[in-house]
């Protein structure tokens, strides 16, 4: 009898161990997951900002299998955003990508209410909480050789430029671009048309006519619809893109265009969140530019002639080298702080 029981646990064991091998622990295949909500300013189709974050969004859940991904189109339409933000936390989500500048208040008033949720603010320039941190792309780097380009295609010496509102992120970029401009044409001038508002397009449309109409044969923009693009295609006017690649609205006309890539930054934080890592970055602050492939310089049409490419491509060598720096004059403080133009700017009324 003894001996039949001992071979009875023999077996049990065996098979016990058999559905371990081929299942599995509990604790070696149940990673934690990690609930991320993406919260966009505007509707996804407007090829631009919110378009690009979606794709981030998208590469970092692909990238990561224990992400498990929601979005919120248009987080401010017709709600509280505070209480958009209570409800992800509520539902267990670790980490809230808050994809906006505009988002910052409710940041401020709705993180230190959920200590255990992590929230990222798209274009931001401080921290707002413990437990509230800031991304962004250095867009200027990329406007910066834009603007090189726009200054060597210009004819008329006077190049558009539909603008948002002014906030330091639009400005800073203005800057950057008129930078770039006076290198290659020091008697071009940049001249800006306000809108108002991140996402108008029969705004933006009446500003780029307004521009084109002036005597503007370049044209660009920092704003979040392909309204410009789709003038600048009508009106056969050369056109720098802005946030996504335009060539797929204005194909005739491109001649490149300054692109967000938000997937490495997405990428990095989602990580830091999931694997405990995330107070250990220096002020939970993550500003990536062309060397980290935050921002990209879309590629230079045949339009553009060689002499023109080589220098472009000479100066973001330069840049991914850390060998050159757009705003040397100044830190990221600073940066994050500008509020004046460059002499070769020449802007419209401000939005109140």
């Amino acid at each position: 009898i003894m001996m039949k029981s001992r071979f009875c646990i023999s077996v049990i064991s065996m098979v016990i161990l058999l559905l371990a091998s081929a299942t599995g622990s509990s604790e070696e295949v149940a990673e934690p997951k990690l609930k991320v909500a993406v919260l966009h300013i505007g509707p996804i189709g407007d090829l631009g900002w919110t378009y690009e974050g979606h794709l981030g969004a998208e590469k970092m859940a692909d990238e990561l299998p224990y992400v498990e991904l929601t979005e919120m189109e248009n987080a401010f339409a017709g709600s509280n955003v505070s209480n958009v933000l209570r409800g992800y936390a509520r539902e267990g989500y670790g980490l809230i990508f808050c994809h906006s500048y505009n988002f910052g208040e409710a940041i401020a008033e709705v993180a230190p209410e959920y200590p255990e949720t992590t929230f990222m603010w798209g274009a931001g320039v401080e921290k707002l909480a413990p437990n509230a941190g800031i991304y962004f792309g250095k867009m200027y780097e990329a406007r910066y050789l834009a603007g090189i380009v726009a200054g060597g295609m210009t004819k008329s010496g006077k190049i558009g430029y539909t603008a948002a509102i002014p906030t330091s992120e639009v400005l800073r970029g203005i800057d950057a671009f008129a930078r770039g401009v006076s290198e290659v044409n020091p008697d071009a001038r940049v001249y800006v048309e306000w809108v108002g508002d991140w996402y108008d397009p029969p705004e933006e449309r009446a500003a780029t006519q307004s521009l084109i109409d002036s005597g503007c044969d370049v044209i660009t923009h920092h704003t979040d619809s392909f309204a410009p693009a789709e003038v600048a295609e009508e009106r056969d006017v050369l056109f720098i893109g802005f946030g996504s690649n335009s060539s797929k609205i204005a194909p005739n006309v491109t001649l490149t265009g300054a692109l967000w890539n938000w997937a490495p930054l997405m990428i990095e934080i989602a990580k830091a969140v999931h694997d405990g890592t995330w107070e250990d970055r220096p002020g939970q602050d993550w500003w990536y530019g062309l060397e980290e492939d935050g921002v990209r310089l879309a590629p230079l049409s045949d339009q553009v002639p060689d002499d023109l490419k080589i220098l472009v491509e000479e100066k973001k060598a330069a840049i991914v080298a850390s060998e050159l720096e757009v705003f040397p004059e100044m830190n990221d403080e600073e940066l994050r702080e500008m509020d004046w133009f460059k002499p070769n700017v020449v802007t419209g009324e401000l939005p109140a």
